[in-house]
C-alpha cells in the first residue's frame, strides 16, 4: 500500500541559538552553531497535552554540545517553548565543579504526578596526554511542567582520566502512585590504555578531541571483528559494566550508583534503557557487546522484581546483526552517524507486552529496521523480523531504513518510525525522508510477521538533504529521535537538515 501524503511538521526549535554568545574557539574540534541533534520526549500521563522534548545544540564534531535545550507544549504539540537547562555546562552558567565544556545524551522522564527530570552527560575536553576529562552524569527537576528546571544533582562525577560514563537514560516509575520513585542507568567505561591524569610533561603534548562513546565502541567491534583468527588476547585493556542508580525520595537524594550488569574484561554495554511492566517489574535493556576475539552483538537485559533493589542474571534475548559500515548515504557513499549497534523499546501499558526495534543487517548486509517481541515480561522473544517498508531499488543503498523508534498507542497498535532514502536521485544531493508504520495487533494483525507492518506514512513534509547534516562520525541527526504516547496519540519528534551544517527539531502527530 502506497504511503500516505506528508504530515503536518511543528517546528520545535528556533535561531538564533541560546549559546550564540558563548566562545568555544579554544576548544578542539569544529562547533556547528544551529545543529540540534537527538531528540528525546515524554508525555505527561495526566495531561496528554503536555510534552516535554530536550536535544542537544550546538554540537561538536568531536562529541558532545555546547548544552542541551528542552521545549515544552500545552497543546499536544501545535507550539511550543524552549527552555535553558541551568548549570550543566559552562555556556548553560555552570560554575565550580559544573563548569564543564560540553554535555550530551539528554533524556526526559515525567512522573505520574507531572514532575518532570531532565538527565545529562555533561564533560570536560580529554587532558592533551589523551587522559580523559572530569564527566558526570546530571539531573535537573521541574514542578511547573518543564517551564523550568533545578540546579542538577550529581548522579556520578569521576575525575579518573580512565573512567567515562555514557549513554546514560532514565525512566520515573509509572506503577508507583506516589511518584517518588525513578531509575537510572549508563555504561561506565573503563580503559587501562589511558593515563589516569597529565603529568606537566604530558600537558604539553598536542591537543585531542572529545569522547564519543557510540562511535568508539562500534570501532572497538569492527577492530574486533578483523582480529578473528589473529593475535592472541593480550588481556584486559578496558571494562564497561551497567551501572544503575535510583530515587525513592522525588529526586531529592539518588543511591550510590552499583553494577547491575558486568560482562567481563574486554566487553560493554551500551545504550540501557529502562522499562517498568504493568506489574511494576523494572527491566534494564542493553546492547551487549562481546568485543574481543569472536566480537558480537546481542541484546540483554536484567530484571528486577522489587523495584530495582536487586536484579536477576542476564538474559542475551537475540543477536543483533550489525552492518560493517552502517548506513552510507546512496550516491556519494558518505557515512551516516545512525543507530548501528543501537536499539529502541516500547511497554504496552495494558498487557505487558514488550517491543524492540533496532538496525539490522541480516537482508543483504544492508541496514534495515527489524523488530522482535515479548510477550512473558522479557524472558523469551520472537524471532527478529524486517519490518520497514522501504521500497526496492537497484541501488543497494537506496533500500537502507535507518534511527528507528517504536512506541504504543491506543488499543495495543504498535507504531515505528525510521529515515530513509527511496526519494533520493543522483542529483548531487542525498534525499531523505523520516517514515512511520503500524501494527494493528488488536485487530488480529500479526507483528512477527512483516506482513503485519503497514498504515504507512511520510512524516517530513518534503526531502532534505542528508549531506548538510553536521558531521560527528557521519552525518549526524542524532543516535536516538523521540515517540512517545499521549493519551492514546503518538507523538514523534525528530531532527532533520535545514540548511548547510544546520538542523532543526520537529514534532508531529502520527495519524
Amino acid at each position: 500500500m502506497a504511503a500516505t501524503a506528508a504530515q503536518a511538521e511543528i517546528q520545535i526549535t528556533a535561531k538564533p541559538s541560546p549559546f550564540a554568545g558563548c566562545d568555544v574557539s579554544a576548544q578542539p574540534g569544529i562547533n556547528y552553531p544551529d545543529a540540534e541533534v537527538e531528540p528525546w520526549i515524554d508525555a505527561d500521563p495526566n495531561n496528554s497535552s503536555h510534552l516535554i522534548a530536550g536535544w542537544q545544540q550546538d554540537r561538536f564534531d568531536n562529541g558532545g554540545s555546547k548544552s542541551l535545550m528542552s521545549g515544552f507544549s500545552t497543546t499536544g504539540g501545535a507550539s511550543w517553548s524552549r527552555v535553558v537547562v541551568p548549570g550543566i555546562t559552562k555556556c548553560a552558567g555552570g560554575v565550580g565543579t559544573f563548569a564543564f565544556d560540553r554535555a550530551s545524551d539528554p533524556w526526559v522522564t515525567i512522573a505520574p504526578n507531572g514532575d518532570a527530570y531532565f538527565q545529562s552527560l555533561s564533560f570536560n575536553n580529554d587532558e592533551p596526554c589523551g587522559a580523559g576529562g572530569d564527566n558526570a552524569v546530571l539531573v535537573s527537576k521541574s514542578t511547573n511542567g518543564g517551564a523550568s528546571w533545578s540546579a542538577p544533582k550529581v548522579q556520578i562525577y569521576d575525575t579518573d582520566g580512565q573512567l567515562f560514563n555514557d549513554k546514560n537514560s532514565m525512566r520515573a516509575d509509572p506503577t508507583d502512585n506516589t511518584s517518588q520513585r525513578a531509575f537510572a542507568v549508563w555504561d561506565r567505561l573503563e580503559d587501562f590504555t589511558l593515563p589516569s591524569s597529565c603529568t606537566s610533561s604530558s600537558k604539553a603534548k598536542a591537543a585531542r578531541g572529545s569522547h564519543d562513546g557510540v562511535a568508539e565502541a562500534r570501532d572497538r567491534l569492527r577492530k574486533a571483528k578483523s582480529r578473528i583468527g589473529g593475535p592472541i588476547n593480550p588481556g584486559t585493556v578496558f571494562t564497561g559494566p551497567t551501572l544503575f542508580t535510583r530515587t525513592t525520595d522525588g529526586g531529592a537524594n539518588w543511591e550510590t550508583p552499583r553494577v547491575i550488569f558486568d560482562p567481563g574484561g574486554n566487553a560493554q554495554t551500551i545504550n540501557n534503557l529502562i522499562e517498568v511492566l504493568p506489574n511494576g517489574t523494572v527491566i534494564d535493556f542493553f546492547t551487549n557487546l562481546s568485543t574481543w576475539g569472536l566480537g558480537g552483538v546481542k541484546l540483554g537485559l536484567v530484571r528486577s522484581t522489587d523495584h530495582g533493589a536487586t536484579f536477576g542474571p542476564v538474559i542475551n534475548a537475540f543477536k543483533m546483526v550489525e552492518t560493517n559500515t552502517g548506513t552510507l548515504t546512496p550516491d556519494a557513499q558518505s557515512p551516516v552517524r545512525d543507530a548501528n549497534i543501537l536499539f529502541d523499546v516500547a511497554t504496552d501499558r495494558g498487557n505487558g507486552n514488550l517491543y524492540v526495534v533496532w538496525q539490522d543487517g541480516r537482508s543483504r548486509n544492508v541496514d534495515k529496521v527489524a523488530f522482535s517481541m515479548s510477550t512473558n515480561g522479557g524472558i523469551s522473544w520472537s524471532t527478529p523480523v524486517i519490518i520497514d517498508k522501504t521500497p526496492y531499488s537497484p541501488n543497494k543503498l537506496r533500500n537502507q531504513a535507518f534511527i528507528p523508534s517504536v512506541e504504543v498507542g491506543a488499543n495495543h497498535e504498535v507504531f515505528v518510525t525510521y529515515f530513509d532514502f527511496r526519494h533520493d536521485i543522483n542529483d548531487g544531493k542525498e534525499a531523505t525522508d523520516f517514515w512511520s508504520i503500524s501494527c494493528d495487533i488488536a485487530n488480529g494483525a500479526n507483528c512477527r510477521s512483516a506482513g503485519g507492518w503497514g498504515d504507512e506514512h511520510r512524516l517530513t513534509s518534503a526531502s532534505f538533504d542528508m549531506l548538510e547534516a553536521p558531521v560527528a562520525r557521519g552525518h549526524f541527526l542524532g543516535d536516538y529521535m523521540g515517540l512517545v504516547n499521549a493519551g492514546g496519540a503518538v507523538k514523534s519528534v525528530f531532527g532533520k537538515s535545514v540548511g548547510p551544517d544546520e538542523n532543526d527539531m520537529f514534532a508531529t502527530t502520527i495519524p
